[in-house]
């Protein structure tokens, strides 16, 4: 029995290391239960954040591989011959003028002229002068399309294909075009009062959108009408129309319609607080004293900034209004910039065109006070003046004495005169 115990004993003690009293081959043996748990945990992470991945993914995939088909597709029919019965079209609808850009959702869609959209119904090839009238007059009606078609621009298309390139509106939002969307020709001719987008462009591929114009189906029996497509063009979200710049600039528009200078910035923060907040507030500055109106924007605005923005405020159409402004030696004429147009003595109207150094000192007095009481000075009729100053006799000449020294000649040409 001792032998028994001293045989099981042998063996272990014979797994003894002498140096920390385990043997290697029994720790190798019981440390892998440990190493295989965190390899399972490990591999379960693993498992469910690939599962989550592509739960995430694959919509995205699925889309780009969709789109992608898509355009692969449109190249590759577009690529194939016409069939041979395909009559091609005598009469086509067309867009009378290009599109007022850039359009916002919620923003009547105009044409460059910021007239209404106008459609004609033409011969192909003629050009919009020969105007073709139907009767009874067909409906058309107005669809949006995708801004990649046609591909490579071949306006060779099929009524199929123009449709298959109709979009509608994204699930759970309204009608992506709203408003007058189907007209009646009435001597080849309709007009589009109102028509709105109520989605921006942002979601589809091209980012772009086409307007196109077709026969409603059921309206007309004959041959062939070609659909009408406008330029490609990109529909932004109607709060950005809310900061976008003008060009040009009304003299009434607030001043973070100039460049540069943005809604509730700090060029516009300290403008504000210095009593400028219309176009016509910062270019009246700009003429009377700009080396203020440049301390008053700061160091922020670089040379080129600066140099950017008074010439987009220099766009702006000023008026013809004038302002009378009555001084020691005679009465001094603004425009509504507050720049000088003439001098007026003793009924007469001179534009300033010699002064000596005191005057011109005097002068520059003249134009700060009447900048300074620019509510207070008189509004006249600037056409009357001009009349009246070209009805003067072309002899005159102004009397030194009248003004004191200033030696002028009569003009009919305001005179700027900036500090």
């Amino acid at each position: 029995m001792h032998a028994c115990i001293k045989k099981r004993i042998e063996p272990r003690d014979l797994r003894l290391d002498s140096q920390n009293g385990v043997d290697p081959a029994v720790a190798r043996r019981t440390t892998p239960s440990s190493s295989f748990s965190s390899v399972v945990r490990e591999v379960m992470v693993g498992t469910s954040m690939q599962k989550y991945l592509c739960s995430a993914l694959e919509p995205l995939l699925r889309r780009v591989v969709r789109e992608e088909v898509d355009r692969r597709l449109t190249h590759h029919l577009g690529q194939l011959p016409r069939s041979p019965q395909l009559q091609t079209p005598s009469l086509q609808l067309i867009f009378t003028s290009p599109l007022s850009l850039p359009i916002f959702t919620r923003g009547k869609i105009k044409d460059k002229d910021d007239n209404p959209l106008q459609i004609q119904l033409v011969r192909c090839q003629s050009g919009p002068s020969s105007i073709i009238s139907i009767e009874p007059p067909p409906r058309v009606e107005i669809v949006v399309l995708d801004g990649d078609f046609p591909f490579n621009d071949d306006d060779n298309w099929t009524p199929k294909e123009f449709s298959s390139h109709v979009l509608r509106e994204r699930k759970g939002k309204r009608p992506l075009l709203v408003g007058e969307c189907r007209v009646t020709l009435r001597q080849g001719m309709a007009s589009i009062q109102k028509l709105e987008f109520t989605d921006n462009s942002s979601w589809i591929r091209s980012r772009n959108f086409r307007l196109g114009a077709r026969v409603s189906p059921g309206s007309y029996e004959g041959v062939r009408i070609k659909e009408a497509i406008t330029e490609r063009f990109t529909v932004l979200d109607h709060r950005g129309e809310l900061n976008k710049k003008h060009f040009p600039p009304s003299r009434h528009d607030k001043v973070w319609r100039l460049k540069n200078i943005a809604k509730n910035g700090k060029f516009d923060a300290r403008l504000a607080f210095a009593g400028i907040t219309t176009v016509q507030d910062f270019l009246k500055l700009s003429v009377a004293n700009q080396q203020r109106l440049r301390q008053i924007l700061g160091q922020g605005m670089s040379e080129h900034m600066w140099n950017e923005t008074i010439t987009h405020a220099s766009t702006c159409n000023i008026g013809d209004e004038l302002y009378l402004y009555h001084g020691e030696f005679g009465t001094v004429v603004f425009n509504p910039i507050c720049q000088v147009w003439g001098v007026m003595v003793n009924g007469l109207t001179y534009a300033l065109e010699q002064l000596t150094p005191q005057h011109a000192i005097d002068l520059q007095m003249l134009i700060q006070n009447a900048y300074q009481n620019w509510n207070q000075l008189e509004e006249i009729d600037g056409a009357s003046l001009i009349r009246a100053t070209e009805a003067q006799p072309s002899s005159s000449v102004m009397i030194p004495d009248e003004l004191h020294g200033i030696e002028a000649s009569p003009s009919t040409v305001p005179m700027e005169m900036g500090l």
